[in-house]
C-alpha cells in the first residue's frame, strides 16, 4: 500500500491561507465572500508530452455555449457509436486520452471537451450546473451517447447531465467525488478555514443554487433513480477522494457494479492498460 508522503506546501497556497486567516480576524463576512470567490477559482496545468501526442490524433473543434468558447477533441468517424469523456476539477481532457485510443481501436467515436476555466476553454472559474450545461449542448450536437467516462469532479456533472435528460446508455464513474458538501469539507481542509467561514460559504453557495443544493448535487442522491448501468472504479489508494465515496455512490446505484483497485491513486488510474480495458470491455458488453 502507498505511504502518504509530507508534500512541501506550495508558496500562493501558503498566501491564500494566511489571507484567509487575516480577513476572518478583521471581517468574517468579507472572508467568507473571498473564500465563495475561490471555491469557483479553476487553475491550469501544463500536459505532459504524452498528453500532447493524445490530442494530436484528434479532430480540435471548438462550440460555444453561453459566453465560453469550448474546446471539442474528437476521434473515430462521424458514424461510429459515440463516447463522452469528462475530466474532473482542475484537470483537462487530454488525461482521458488512453481511453480514447482504445476505444477508437474498438469502432467507436470519442468526444471529449476541455471545461471552462480548464484547458484550452475560456474563462477561468465555473460550476457543476454551468459545465453541466455544457454536457448538454454537446449531446445535443453529438449525441445520443453510447457511454460517458467520467473522472472524479467530471462525475457529478455527467450524472447532473443526465438528470436533466441527456441520453446515455452506459455511465463510467472513475474516483468520483460523492456530493458537494464533501467537497467543502476537503477545500476547508487545504485552506484551513474555519467552520464559522464555511458555514458562511455554504450559505453563500444556498443563495446562489438553492437551499436543496446539498441533495441535487450529491450523486448518491442522483443515482437513485438512474436505472442506467454503471461502473464505478475507485483506487484504495487515492489520496485526493477517499474510497469510501464510490462505495456510497455504489449502494444507492441498483444497476452498477464497483470495481476496486490497488496501487494507482488519483489519477495514474486513468493511464492503467488493465482499467481501460475493463472500461471498453463494459460499453461493448450487451446491456
Amino acid at each position: 500500500m502507498m505511504t502518504k508522503r509530507k508534500l512541501k506546501l506550495p508558496f500562493m497556497l501558503k498566501v491564500m491561507r494566511f489571507n484567509i486567516h487575516l480577513l476572518t480576524l478583521i471581517s468574517p463576512p468579507l472572508a467568507a465572500r473571498v473564500v465563495n470567490h475561490l471555491w469557483f477559482k479553476t487553475c491550469r496545468v501544463a500536459e505532459p508530452r504524452r498528453e500532447q501526442n493524445h490530442l494530436e490524433t484528434a479532430e480540435w473543434k471548438t462550440i460555444n455555449v453561453e459566453q465560453n468558447k469550448i474546446q471539442l477533441y474528437i476521434w473515430g468517424q462521424h458514424n461510429e457509436p459515440t463516447i463522452l469523456l469528462v475530466h474532473g476539477w482542475n484537470g483537462r481532457a487530454a488525461q482521458l486520452g488512453l481511453f480514447a485510443q482504445d476505444l477508437v481501436e474498438q469502432g467507436y467515436r470519442v468526444i471529449s471537451f476541455d471545461a471552462p476555466g480548464h484547458g484550452r476553454t475560456s474563462a477561468n472559474s465555473t460550476n457543476l450546473p454551468e459545465i453541466s450545461r455544457v454536457i448538454q449542448k454537446l449531446s445535443h450536437e453529438y449525441g445520443p451517447f453510447k457511454a460517458g467516462i467520467s473522472h472524479s469532479f467530471g462525475g457529478l456533472c455527467l450524472l447532473h447531465a443526465v438528470r436533466e435528460g441527456i441520453e446515455m446508455h452506459k455511465i463510467i464513474c472513475i474516483a468520483s467525488a460523492s456530493n458537494a458538501e464533501r467537497l467543502v469539507e476537503v477545500f476547508a481542509a487545504i485552506l484551513q478555514i474555519q467552520p464559522r467561514i464555511i458555514d458562511l460559504h455554504k450559505k453563500l453557495l444556498e443563495q446562489q443554487f438553492g437551499e436543496e443544493m446539498w441533495k441535487r448535487f450529491s450523486m448518491p442522491e442522483m443515482v437513485k433513480e438512474i436505472t442506467i448501468p454503471g461502473l464505478i472504479i475507485h483506487d484504495e489508494d487515492d489520496m485526493d477522494v477517499p474510497m469510501k465515496s464510490s462505495k456510497l455512490i455504489a449502494q444507492e446505484w441498483p444497476n452498477s457494479e464497483l470495481v476496486i483497485t490497488a496501487g494507482l491513486g488519483h489519477r495514474r488510474i486513468l493511464r492503467d492498460k488493465i482499467v481501460i480495458r475493463r472500461v471498453t470491455s463494459f460499453i461493448g458488453d450487451k446491456e
